[in-house]
């Protein structure tokens, strides 16, 4: 049950009945509202706490029949005491004896022979008050021990004078890598990395005030921190000390560094980069302009802030600008066709844009505009696309297969004309070295990948060879192939174009011309015989007329002969005449 207000409950412990009896009459002169309760033993005193820790006052007598030792029985009873202060009773005068039970913990100690009304009572409000100041401090200390030890911000007690860890907090150990054991055994100059000087300075300028430093620290594996101090002058234990709130502020240091280089890189690229950096308002005005248009355009940005964005833009290219801007809201990002814009000299720049809808920003409330001069670019497009054109004519004015190959990636590209000559479907051809040798015909593939090979090996840059090829339908057609290299910008080979010229008939034409002269050479060399054979006849006889005549009787006979191997000879002829028209 609660006690009621201003009521007074006493634990007596006193074998002594009489001396209980004193006890009662003067704590009762004293208050209205009392509950006394008599314990006569240790043992039953020690029941009654157990079973009932409330009280607000024990008195203890130090003579109790069922224990000796003294100490012991103080010790016990403050133990049981549940913070409810002890006032010690006693018959004995020994002041030291008194001084040596109050080392104990009790808080009193009155001799039974000086006891009245007055001072028991006024020893039992004291005792109360004091244990009631002693909780609070307590209650305080453990209050501040907690803040101390739960602070996520790194903590510490130092010794004023020499500077040592008298006391450290959990996030301090943590941060520096040091036990709590380790850091009692340092002193905070064992943390400094450097301006030692400085800090003993600052430490004694105010010994006995409050100050705050900036120090770099080395944790205990070598990395550095950058501390925020804050020191407080404090007794700790009876020893003049400091508290310290250290604020690690090395993140905050690197963030502001790298939002240092950060503007730096911003400066960089939007002042002095190569781009040009605007911010349009809502009406397509230039509110901002970076001051690379002086490098790009030629332009001051403060001639062009507060324009119109479309003034300078190419008439021809306005179109097509205002169509694409106005999905601007319903697109963040938007890029723009790439159109003329107006420099300082009055000469047209083609411009590359990209526009960002920023206006919810209010660090930005615009359009930001990213421009690149593509002039250049423009020129060598123009150039590129002129030569294609011109490769395009030649490729069409042609009959040639035009291959161009690139050795790196290993694909062939080739032009129409691969449809027309070999009758290869789009499906059926592939872009790789190795298919097309493969249609190289197998007598010319070791002859054809020697003479390539010789683009490798010594630097050729024009190849012409002559090859058969496989048409799609398995039949092979005789090509020139003339090859020109192009290096890279190291000397090394890195695109062979071809153009592939079918020279099947004419290869044909000279092979049948082979055949017949060969076939010529065959026929003189085996007739050679049969033609002189009636030959030397006619002459041996034409010979004997002209040389025996007038002594011949068979004139007759011999032109007779005469004509006979001429009609022989003229048969020969004529079967040799006839069996080279037949060849033809």
């Amino acid at each position: 049950m609660r006690k009621s207000s201003g009521e007074l409950k006493i634990l007596v412990i006193e074998d002594n009945p009489g001396d209980f009896i004193l006890i009662e009459d003067y704590l009762s002169e004293e208050h209205n509202a009392l509950e006394l309760q008599r314990a006569e033993t240790f043992k039953s005193a020690k029941e009654i706490l157990q079973a009932s820790s409330n009280f607000d006052t024990i008195l203890l007598d130090l003579s109790l029949p069922d224990i000796n030792d003294t100490e012991i029985l103080v010790k016990e009873i403050l133990a049981l005491s549940n913070a409810a202060p002890v006032v010690v009773l006693t018959g004995y005068t020994d002041k030291d004896y008194g001084a040596k039970t109050l080392s104990w913990g009790v808080s009193d100690y009155l001799l039974k022979d000086e006891i009245n009304a007055s001072n028991l009572s006024k020893s039992i409000h004291y005792s109360m008050e004091r244990k009631k100041v002693q909780r609070q401090l307590y209650e305080s200390e453990e209050k501040y021990r907690t803040l101390f030890d739960s602070s996520p911000l790194p903590m510490w007690v130092l010794d004023r004078h020499s500077l040592e860890f008298l006391s450290v907090n959990q996030a301090a150990i943590k941060l520096y890598g040091y036990s709590r054991e380790e850091f009692l055994q340092m002193t905070v100059r064992d943390l400094w990395a450097e301006e030692g000087d400085r800090i003993e300075k600052v430490v004694e300028e105010n010994f006995h005030d409050l100050f705050t430093v900036k120090v770099k620290h080395f944790t205990k594996g070598g990395d550095t921190l950058y501390i925020d101090v804050q020191s407080n002058p404090i007794l700790f234990g009876g020893r003049e000390a400091r508290v310290t709130l250290a604020h690690n502020v090395t993140e905050k240091l690197k963030a502001e560094e790298k939002l240092k280089h950060s503007q730096q890189r911003f400066k960089a690229l939007v002042q002095d980069g190569s781009d040009l950096i605007k911010i349009l308002d809502e009406n397509f005005y230039y509110a901002y302009v970076s001051p690379s248009s002086k490098n790009i355009l030629g332009i001051k940005p403060e001639n062009l802030e507060g324009r119109d964005a479309f003034e300078l833009i190419h008439l021809d290219d306005r179109a097509k600008i205002q169509e694409q801007i106005q999905y601007l809201g319903k697109k963040k990002t938007i890029q723009l066709p790439s159109y003329r814009y107006r420099d300082g000299n009055g000469e047209w720049r083609w411009l590359e844009t990209i526009i960002s809808d920023l206006r919810h920003d209010p660090a930005v409330n615009g359009l930001v505009a990213n421009s690149r001069d593509i002039t250049k670019f423009k020129l060598q497009e123009k150039q590129l696309r002129e030569s294609l054109e011109r490769y395009d004519i030649v490729a069409k004015a042609t009959s040639d297969l035009i291959t161009d190959y690139n050795i790196e990636k290993d694909v062939f590209q080739y032009s129409n004309a691969i449809y027309d000559i070999f009758g290869y479907s789009q499906n059926e051809l592939r872009a790789s070295k190795k298919w097309w040798q493969e249609q190289i015909h197998p007598d010319d593939r070791l002859r054809v990948v020697e003479a390539t090979n010789a683009i490798y090996e010594r630097g050729q840059k024009l190849l012409s060879i002559e090859y058969r090829f496989q048409c799609s339908d398995g039949d092979y057609k005789y090509v020139l192939d003339r090859s020109y290299v192009i290096t890279d910008d190291s000397g090394n080979p890195s695109r062979i174009i071809g153009s592939i010229q079918d020279i099947t008939e004419r290869r044909k034409y000279i092979n049948a011309i082979e055949r017949s002269n060969e076939r010529l050479r065959e026929i003189a060399w085996t007739q050679s015989h049969v033609v002189r054979a009636p030959l030397a006849r006619i002459m041996g006889l034409i010979d004997l007329l002209k040389n025996q005549r007038n002594n011949l009787d068979n004139i007759e006979e011999i032109i007779d002969n005469i004509l006979n191997s001429s009609k022989e000879l003229d048969k020969v002829i004529r079967k040799i005449t006839n069996k080279t028209e037949e060849e033809f």
